[in-house]
């Protein structure tokens, strides 16, 4: 499920959109909504939401493992010049959220 707001802020044209991946297959599903929405998303544009993926082995608790479509995922992102804004300024911090095994 996503949200695509395009919108005139202080004169500049952006478009933010926000996403929500599903828990299971998130990786697949971000992938493929970024691929279908690839001509909408330009230099100007933020995504945020809850991706229920990790990108980076510092985002994930011990006991998580990393999807098998991540790699693919990380892929289309680097090809659409995308960047982890999180990432970028927070090299090495060790960050992810709350992790059940009953859930993963």
């Amino acid at each position: 499920m996503y949200i695509m707001i395009k919108q005139s802020i202080q004169q500049e044209d952006v478009t933010i959109l926000n996403m929500y991946a599903p828990n299971t297959e998130a990786a697949r599903y971000i992938k493929e909504i970024l691929l279908e929405l690839k001509k909408e998303i330009g230099p100007k544009t933020i995504i945020a939401g809850d991706f229920n993926t990790l990108l980076s082995v510092l985002d994930r608790s011990p006991r998580q493992k990393t999807s098998k479509e991540t790699p693919d995922l990380i892929c289309a992102i680097d090809k659409m010049d995308l960047i982890d804004m999180y990432r970028t300024f927070q090299t090495r911090a060790m960050e992810y959220t709350f992790f059940s095994s009953a859930h993963g």
